[in-house]
């Protein structure tokens, strides 16, 4: 009787093994694009005449954000009850991932102490 339950048990690691092969064969075949290359080019064609305006034109500068005071002694304010947070935007408007935390955004820690 061991006999055979070791007989299904190597029985069942090599068909597993198959199938596992079998699957990664199947994923490597089919994850690569047939047909031709094709470069896309990374930013749009824009006019002649844009350049200029853009040179002409100031960038807008953005408004200082206004942090909260800290109050002397106790914890510090509950960042929940302030309200969202604005979204730092680059000039394209999509999400600036080097202005999402300040150095105004955090305290001096080694005068925190205990407080909070």
């Amino acid at each position: 009787m061991g006999f055979f339950k070791r007989l299904i048990s190597i029985v069942l690691g090599i068909a597993a093994g198959a199938v596992a092969y079998k699957l990664l064969n199947d994923y490597n075949k089919s994850s690569h694009i047939e047909g031709e290359y094709v470069e896309v080019p990374t930013e749009p064609e824009q006019p002649a005449q844009a350049e200029p305006e853009k040179a002409s034109r100031e960038e807008p500068r953005p408004e200082p954000t206004v942090y909260p005071q800290r109050p002397d002694r106790g914890p510090n304010t509950n960042p929940v009850t302030l309200g969202a947070a604005e979204k730092p935007l680059d000039e394209n408007g999509k999400l600036d991932p080097t202005r999402i935390a300040s150095a105004e955004d955090f305290g001096d820690w080694d005068d925190l102490g205990c407080q909070g």
